[in-house]
């Protein structure tokens, strides 16, 4: 009886064992080429959203979550959006790892982004933009 006890609580021990690894991607690819070539008072929105494609958010997000919620929104379409005066493009990156066993789990945890912030003036012309690259880390 002992003995078939101390094989079931072995085989419980063996089955309760593992590992995982996941990866999430998430948002559209900011190239970092491209954002070197943008050009404050030059670069124009239609040469961004060429670029880029659309983006992930604009200063009005609750207009652009309501587009989603109806249909696919082409970067054409956001010429034609209103408060657009602020384009966010973004691209994240999740990592998890863990060891799941009897008596200890270990976890890892990563996440990072790439982003690209663009402001544009009156005349649909780059005001000044802001781009953090770290997303790159965890590829």
């Amino acid at each position: 009886m002992t003995r078939t006890l101390g094989l079931a609580l072995g085989l419980a021990a063996c089955l309760s064992l593992g590992c995982f690894s996941i990866r999430v991607v998430s948002g559209n690819s900011v190239p970092a080429d491209r954002v070197a070539a943008i050009e404050p008072g030059v670069t124009t929105r239609v040469e961004i959203l060429e670029w880029f494609g659309a983006p992930e958010d604009f200063t009005d997000p609750s207009g652009l979550r309501r587009v989603f919620a109806d249909g696919v929104l082409l970067p054409e379409d956001v010429l034609h959006l209103p408060y657009a005066d602020v384009l966010v493009f973004e691209l994240t990156r999740g990592r998890a790892r863990g060891v799941l066993l009897l008596f200890f789990n270990y976890f890892d945890v990563r996440v990072a982004n790439d982003r690209l912030v663009v402001f544009f003036d009156d005349q649909d012309r780059v005001l000044y933009y802001g781009y953090r690259n770290d997303a790159e880390a965890l590829e």
